[in-house]
């Protein structure tokens, strides 16, 4: 069970906070580091990883 003092319902959803850059996050798009909730840049940033794939531009899917 989370810390209840590291939640946030900033994003319109109950999720942690990234104990990095303080990010308010949902539990879909939190990533455990060290027992600790981080968004995706703070990741990148103490990991030192990268996608192992690079994104490409699909024509005629409108997302907007």
């Amino acid at each position: 069970m989370p810390d209840p003092e590291k939640l946030s319902t900033a994003s319109g959803q109950l999720g942690p906070v990234c104990s990095i850059t303080g990010k308010a996050l949902k539990f879909s798009e939190a990533i455990v580091l060290d027992d600790q909730y981080v968004c995706w840049e703070a990741y990148v940033e103490a990991t030192g990883a990268s996608p192992s794939t690079e994104g490409k531009l699909v024509g005629g899917l409108d997302l907007d």
